[in-house]
């Protein structure tokens, strides 16, 4: 092994530190699955600090080692220290070095790999405290719906965030304090859903919800919204806020059930109100309402309002008296 300087959470003491079948068996326990650790190991040192759902270990270990692992009952990521190790997921196989991360383990997510000696930080998330994540980022998906597509970090910057979120938390006594321990298991459950590319967060996942959210109901809530504050400045951002949706889900909402977008409707909507209140002689000239309704170009207003009542602005004020 390299030589042993000092690195992240480098523990003075140590668990545990043996060799042999002593180290399978530990090994075995403290992951809670058979990892099936083959060759000669070498002496292997585990240190792990846990609290809250997450747990935070330092494994080294100092010899050639091979694993055919079941699932854990957690989620681990790897965060590589000195040394090489690889994992295996199906057909897909990953290598850290030294600065690397990966996504070693999850529920029903056998794995296997090995490395020639490595030092590494496994961080470690149970499925209650990532559920809570899930439910922040969509009610509607449990942890039973996630996958991964991916195994190593989305970006060079999302796996530096990702350590970066690890360093302050595992050497924090705020994981031993219940008021601050949820916010702080929380913020690593979502960090981890933001490093590895899955289908809770992504564009692939958002769009499947922008998708999901496109329904009739959201229509109803932004016509709803328009009829009560059509006289307001409206933007698309501010009608997808009201309706608890995206930008995005409401332009689909709008266009798969009035084939138009938000911007046309609201706009014929004012259109609608323009020609009320000429028609009924509540306004005291065109440029007043259409002011009001927030048409600032005249002959753009006069093509539009013909092309829907047959008949410029100015007609039908005149009709109605005023």
């Amino acid at each position: 092994m390299p030589d042993q300087r000092p690195r992240r959470g480098s523990p003075d003491v140590f668990d545990f530190e043996g060799d042999g079948d002593d180290a399978r068996e530990w090994l075995d326990t403290a992951y809670d699955t058979s990892l099936r650790l083959r060759g000669p190991m070498g002496t292997v040192h585990h240190q792990r600090h846990e609290a809250s759902g997450v747990s935070f270990d330092r494994l080294r270990i100092d010899a050639p080692v091979r694993f055919d692992a079941d699932p854990m009952p957690v989620l681990v990521v790897v965060d590589v220290l000195d040394g090489e190790v690889e994992y295996t997921h199906g057909s897909v196989t990953d290598r850290g070095r030294e600065g690397d991360t990966v996504l070693a383990s999850g529920w029903g997510m056998p794995f296997s790999g090995g490395g020639p000696g490595y030092d590494v930080r496994n961080t470690g998330v149970s499925l209650d405290v990532l559920s809570e994540a899930i439910a922040d980022i969509d009610p509607e998906m449990t942890s039973s719906d996630l996958a991964f597509s991916s195994f190593v970090p989305r970006s060079a910057a999302a796996g530096a965030q990702w350590r970066a979120v690890v360093d302050r938390l595992s050497g924090s006594t705020a994981l031993d304090d219940p008021m601050s321990s949820a916010e702080a298991t929380r913020l690593l459950a979502n960090t981890l859903l933001h490093t590895f590319d899955n289908n809770v967060v992504g564009d692939g996942a958002l769009a499947a919800r922008d998708a999901r959210d496109a329904t009739q109901s959201t229509v109803r809530r932004a016509q709803r919204l328009i009829e009560e504050r059509a006289h307001d400045e409206l933007s698309l951002s501010d009608i997808a806020q009201a309706c608890h949706v995206t930008p995005r889900a409401l332009q689909y909402a709008f266009r798969r059930h009035l084939e138009c977008t938000p911007h046309a409707y609201l706009r014929q909507v004012r259109l609608d109100l323009v020609h009320q209140a000429l028609r009924e002689g509540t306004a005291h000239s065109v440029g007043d309402v259409a002011a009001r309704f927030g048409f600032f170009n005249p002959g753009r207003l006069a093509t539009e309002y013909r092309a829907v009542f047959g008949e410029n602005p100015g007609q039908t004020l005149l009709r109605s008296g005023g």
